[in-house]
């Protein structure tokens, strides 16, 4: 049943409702009114609480539980397509001028050191061509990290077929970057080191946005731990 079938059933429903309970009351006593209105409080109540999953599909949830970052809004490859585009990935098939919040990445190595020498993770959103969750988190989460210059961010795209440098200098598309990172869904936000290894949970999905820059902001503080806690080990 789609949607709208669903709406139009569950509207249906509700008046078939009213109408009986209508009908019931211009049958019965005067005496017996305040009882009858009782009852047809409850059973419209009743009604619209059967509508609610066809009309209120799009209600947001309660607060979440915040140790557990949301997966939710999520476009994963065989997806892309069938929804409206988002800003060009690195790809040759398309110019990357609207890739300005964020930049391309191009030499994993490269940015990794600079990221290193900000005390901070590389951060790496994986995103997708026609991902409709990618924007939001790359304009209103990872923006302003560019922005403050604190952070090295860069974005590379899973479908891209663009070559781009690996961390240990050998050449790889997106395509083959996201899969040997683990990446299976967009947007996917990575945290990682010199090496590109993991050093906080992966961001995955756009989640909710109320909450979105909390988990933002504990994986670039875990991070950041990993990362001081690698360089200790070493200087001993």
């Amino acid at each position: 049943m789609t949607r709208n079938v669903a709406r139009q059933y569950a509207i249906a429903q509700l008046k078939a409702l009213l109408i009986a309970s209508a009908t019931a009351l211009l049958k019965i006593r005067v005496t017996a009114l305040p009882t009858a209105l009782a009852v047809l409080t409850a059973v419209c109540a009743i009604g619209t609480a059967a509508a609610a999953p066809a009309l209120g599909d799009n209600i947001r949830p309660g607060t979440p539980n915040s140790a557990v970052p949301p997966s939710t809004g999520v476009t994963s490859p065989r997806d892309a397509g069938s929804t409206s585009a988002t800003p060009a990935q690195n790809d040759n098939r398309r110019p990357v001028q609207a890739q300005a919040t964020v930049p391309l990445a191009t030499d994993f190595a490269a940015h990794a050191r600079r990221a290193a020498s900000l005390d901070a993770p590389l951060i790496v959103l994986v995103s997708l061509r026609d991902c409709v969750y990618c924007g939001p988190i790359r304009q209103r989460e990872l923006a302003p990290l560019v922005r403050s210059g604190k952070y090295e961010v860069r974005e590379i795209g899973m479908d891209s077929a663009a070559t781009v440098r690996e961390f240990d200098g050998s050449t790889t598309t997106g395509v083959a970057w996201a899969r040997t990172h683990g990446v299976k869904v967009s947007p996917t936000v990575l945290f990682l080191d010199t090496h590109g290894r993991p050093v906080a949970d992966p961001l995955i999905g756009a989640g909710l946005p109320d909450f979105y820059g909390a988990y933002l902001d504990n994986a670039i503080a875990q991070g950041r731990t990993q990362l001081r806690a690698g360089r200790a080990a070493v200087e001993r």
